[in-house]
């Protein structure tokens, strides 16, 4: 596709679908666009694509004495354009778990007339990713690849598939194939260590839980953290009517594992702040067979010390001698 096309086949598609692009404001964030022109594909968006799938907040179901009133679902026809390659593997991760793990019919319903349109990256965006040295796939409906005065799109998914013949007028066929080296995003690769099995008692945790605050914004900017809460609200006039709600939360917050009895299983910063990263790195492969991480390094560039768990990673050394010094 050449470049002077792409808005027209945007305008396009966004007579059929809301058209979600990320776009800079006060920050670069995902936003319903109506001119291609505003769309911001120079650095990745601030804040992921969860919230539209995994709502922030939303309502369960509404009660009036005994009675229960379910949510309507609605599955609003959206196109996503300029996700990159890291939240691309972030909506995989999410959809393992409210789609094939369990299945969730308020994420499945956002989920459901979604269109998922690449932009390959064609360097690392930040400093701080690291999606390089994860095990991401491809994953898309349409990929598309910046080669200055064009754009080589790849087909990702039957959906992919219709929706470039559908404006076949705005593009040409291309002989060209994709290899490996094609997908490749320079200066993307800063972990050196995916197996941190052997660190988990290692002296320099510390460096990083030392300067924590427990203010759980790397968990609210990371696209893959689905940790949540349920809890009923009522109003004082009528406690016999509220709502069921269902809110974000996080493993960084001391009362995330507070049970009855006032015990807190996690009472300690370092054990949460490791929790998080061995959930990322280790926990979730485990169950599912790929890294929870994505690499997208949001929770670092977000975190008000700016603690680079990579970097803390990287330089540790000798993880079992550690542990039996330690003893």
């Amino acid at each position: 596709m050449e470049k002077k096309r792409l808005n027209e086949f945007l305008l396009q598609l966004s007579k059929s679908y809301e058209l979600i692009a990320p776009v800079k404001t006060d920050v670069v964030r995902f936003e319903r666009v109506k001119n291609p022109e505003t769309i911001h594909l120079e650095k990745n968006a601030y804040f992921p694509l969860k919230e539209y799938f995994f709502k922030k907040e939303e309502v369960l179901f509404t009660f009036t004495g005994n009675k229960i009133q379910e949510t309507t679902l609605s599955s609003p026809k959206r196109a996503f354009f300029g996700i990159r390659k890291c939240d691309l593997n972030a909506i995989h991760h999410q959809d393992i778990v409210f789609m094939k793990d369990t299945q969730d019919p308020y994420y499945i319903a956002q989920r459901k007339n979604s269109l998922l349109l690449g932009y390959h990256c064609p360097s690392a965006p930040s400093p701080y990713c690291f999606c390089g040295s994860l095990d991401l796939i491809d994953f898309f409906d349409l990929m598309f690849y910046d080669k200055e005065d064009h754009f080589l799109v790849e087909v990702g998914s039957e959906k992919g598939k219709k929706l470039a013949e559908k404006y076949g007028k705005l593009f040409s066929p291309s002989t060209r194939l994709m290899t490996q080296a094609d997908k490749v995003i320079p200066g993307a690769d800063r972990l050196d260590k995916k197996d941190i099995s052997a660190f988990y008692d290692h002296k320099d945790w510390k460096k990083g839980a030392d300067i924590c605050l427990s203010c759980g914004a790397c968990t609210a900017l990371c696209p893959t953290c689905y940790c949540f809460e349920i809890h009923d609200e009522v109003k004082a006039e009528n406690v016999n009517k509220g709502e069921r709600k269902r809110s974000w939360s996080s493993c960084q917050l001391q009362e995330f594992t507070r049970v009855a009895g006032d015990h807190v299983f996690r009472e300690d910063r370092e054990e949460r702040f490791k929790h998080r990263i061995y959930h990322q790195l280790e926990y979730f492969k485990e169950k599912y067979g790929v890294q929870m991480c994505v690499g997208c390094g949001r929770c670092i560039d977000g975190c008000p010390t700016r603690i680079d768990f990579v970097d803390i990673i990287n330089k540790m050394e000798h993880g079992k001698e550690e542990t039996e010094s330690k003893n």
